[in-house]
């Protein structure tokens, strides 16, 4: 995909206390990033946090039986603060990185916001490239 997809991160990155944050594709390809995040570290960031989600959906399937709905969220404790992952349907994710100084709550329900923008824009930008088709 072409399509520059950082706007997304915009309201995100308003909130105190989130650093950074990487838009991608389900197979790991960057599709925007916020101004700090070099093309190498939002590469690097967007192929591991397509395997984290991929690593996650396996568990649970495995621990449902199969009858989990999918995965709504990650959330990544670390010494420097959080990394919230939320997938954004079947073609993309959003993964932000947030000192311990953020409202968790306040970060997820933006993210959630965010997420459902993302899927219209990728749904209709998938429209726009199939003749006939239209979202």
């Amino acid at each position: 995909m072409s399509l520059d997809v950082s706007w997304v991160l915009s309201p995100l990155l308003a909130l105190p206390g989130v650093a950074r944050g990487v838009v991608l594709s389900r197979d790991g390809l960057i599709l925007g990033g916020s101004a700090d995040v070099t093309t190498e570290s939002g590469e690097r960031a967007a192929a591991m946090t397509s395997s984290v989600l991929g690593a996650a959906r396996a568990l649970c399937d495995g621990l449902s039986g199969g009858s989990d709905g999918g995965v709504v969220d990650i959330v990544i404790s670390a010494e420097s603060g959080y990394y919230y992952i939320a997938p954004a349907g079947d073609r993309a994710a959003i993964v932000v990185a947030a000192t311990g100084a953020v409202n968790i709550g306040a970060l997820a329900y933006e993210v959630q916001l965010q997420v459902q923008k993302l899927i219209k824009a990728l749904d209709e930008a998938s429209a726009a490239r199939v003749p006939g088709v239209r979202a």
